[in-house]
């Protein structure tokens, strides 16, 4: 949904604030943390999602719970883009449990890729289907050593 030119007070930027924190709040508790009427926050959280400010709840899971014992996040560029190929590309990761997020992006990369899975066989056979794509890509995976925040 695209985002309506809505004006956003002190009392949206809170509930946005609180609900990127913890999406499960319930809407009793985040009513009383913002400091308005149950019945104002349900309403303030529907609008918000109406206009296309929340676009999703989802659940942040520990990669253990994926089964991963890897993690990182790989650059990906493709020397020879096509619109198929980037559909193709699409598919590819929708379709790849691994990885958890995937972005097209600005600058030296084309796509930036967070990988979740069980070692570097599975990094390595992720590669072999993006390899099977064509379009010659070139790919910088980063390791995650450490979460910091």
């Amino acid at each position: 949904m695209s985002r309506a030119r809505i004006r956003l007070d002190e009392t949206d930027h809170r509930i946005l604030s609180l609900l990127t924190q913890d999406a499960d709040l319930q809407n009793k508790d985040l009513a009383r943390r913002v400091g308005v009427a149950p019945s104002t926050c349900h309403m303030r959280v529907r609008r918000l999602e109406q206009n296309g400010y929340i676009v999703g709840y989802r659940a942040v899971v520990a990669r253990s719970g994926l089964g991963a014992r890897l993690e990182g996040w790989a650059d990906i560029r493709f020397r020879h883009v096509t619109p198929e190929l980037t559909r193709e590309f699409s598919r590819l990761v929708e379709a790849a449990p691994e990885i958890v997020e995937a972005h097209r992006i600005a600058g030296r990369s084309d796509y930036v890729v967070r990988f979740c899975g069980g070692d570097m066989t599975a990094w390595n056979a992720f590669r072999e289907r993006l390899d099977a794509l064509g379009g010659d890509a070139e790919t910088n995976f980063n390791l995650l050593v450490e979460a910091v925040k």
